[in-house]
């Protein structure tokens, strides 16, 4: 608990995005992290694989813009500043292991927003509705040769769901992820260069027997087109309660 507290207090986020729990969530997810380091060794390779293959079909220019960035532990930050003097991270938090890359990397540049759109509407007392998902931050940013949406679209749905569900109970949460994932693909194809998008397709559980408990798409239904996959431990056993385990298939695909 202290260390979570001490993470916390070091965690950058708007105080608007505190509010509905994007500081809570960047450190609960590095909490996971550092537990699970080993079982998420592979596939923090397998991203920073995906986009360093990348590099390959980038487009000109000097900056590279990585959409979730969290905690950078799955991008391969030297590669990409070999290739970009310039490499924009933007999350709604940065927490300390992102803030000391920034500190020791001048081309580093730390951006803090809602990827979603969502936010304002969320937060306005006298919004009548949920608001309509959509993001067009740094289209306009000069230079930009690659963009990366770093296992963040699954992610993105889940506080704005939480938030509109508690607050317009007759709210069809499916409906509304499916939004936010599909304006999240739009604000990827609208960037005037490539685009990388990895991100978990398919979310299994199971059981302290290894029965298959549920079988779930976390993408609220969006189909994508077919790249290279790979599975994510994502909570090993030991990790939930009940000896639960947890994988994700991930996968990697060019989307502009």
């Amino acid at each position: 608990m202290l260390w979570e507290l001490w993470a916390s207090l070091r965690t950058d986020c708007p105080p608007d995005l505190r509010r509905l729990g994007y500081r809570y969530g960047a450190v609960a997810c590095l909490a996971r992290a550092r537990r699970c380091a080993k079982a998420w060794a592979p596939h923090q390779e397998r991203t920073k694989a995906a986009i360093h293959a990348a590099l390959a079909w980038a487009g000109p220019g000097d900056t590279a813009i990585v959409l979730g960035s969290g905690p950078c532990l799955d991008l391969p930050v030297p590669a990409l500043l070999a290739r970009f003097p310039k490499l924009v991270l933007v999350d709604a938090a940065h927490p300390p292991p992102a803030k000391a890359l920034a500190r020791r990397h001048p081309g580093i540049e730390l951006v803090s927003l809602d990827l979603t759109g969502t936010a304002a509407g969320l937060l306005d007392p006298d919004a009548p509705a949920p608001p309509r998902p959509g993001c067009t931050a740094l289209l306009d940013r000069p230079g930009v040769g690659l963009v990366v949406s770093a296992n963040l679209l699954s992610q993105l749905p889940l506080l704005p769901v939480a938030a509109a569900s508690a607050r317009w109970p007759g709210l069809e949460g499916d409906r509304f992820a499916r939004a936010v994932v599909e304006a999240h693909l739009a604000h990827l194809r609208a960037f005037n260069c490539p685009a990388l998008l990895v991100t978990d397709v398919r979310r299994r559980a199971y059981g302290h027997d290894g029965a298959l408990l549920s079988d779930e798409d976390p993408l609220a239904g969006l189909a994508l087109p077919p790249g290279e996959e790979w599975d994510w431990d994502m909570a090993p056993r030991g990790e939930l309660p009940g000896g639960k385990q947890l994988v994700t298939r991930v996968r990697a695909v060019r989307v502009g």
